[in-house]
């Protein structure tokens, strides 16, 4: 049996309301934006957004309401400058307010990878001394063959 869908087919059956979506995670010529623009048209809500790099894409996602949540390490245009969907949904909550996780680039790569590993974290020192180490979404490990306190993404 195929497992070939339209783009439409798999935006329906793969991301419902409330979903975790990652998009993105290169440079503008990686940004799946078809896909950015059918999860518009099909008036997804409540998705986590989840990308290093998130861009224009995001923004869009945010300004047709479609995101509760975001984990990046930025969010913006590398063209344009700001995101400003993104800054009025923070100032103003139009269309809705957003929950924000902060992380660098790199923990958010940690995190997809533990995740495409089938682990619950990897661990990091990457992070430590900053302010992502205090903001709640990491946690202290300590390793098994050194001793040194590691963070878990």
């Amino acid at each position: 049996m195929s497992k070939l869908r339209s783009l439409s087919q798999a935006i329906s059956e793969q991301v419902p309301d409330g979903a975790a979506v990652v998009m993105g995670c290169g440079l503008e010529s990686l940004i799946p934006f078809a896909a950015g623009y059918e999860i518009i048209r099909q008036k997804k809500k409540d998705l986590t957004l989840i990308a290093p790099i998130s861009d224009i894409q995001f923004d869009q996602l945010i300004g047709a309401g479609c995101a509760r949540k975001i984990v990046a390490a930025w969010v913006g245009n590398v063209a344009a400058g700001l995101a400003h969907n993104y800054r009025r949904a923070m100032e103003e909550g139009i269309p809705c307010g957003l929950e924000v996780e902060e992380h660098s680039n790199f923990s958010i790569g940690l995190g997809l990878q533990a995740a495409a590993m089938g682990l619950p974290f990897l661990p990091t020192s990457t992070v430590r001394g900053s302010d992502f180490s205090t903001e709640g979404q990491f946690r202290a490990v300590r390793c098994p063959f050194t001793g040194q306190e590691l963070l878990a993404v």
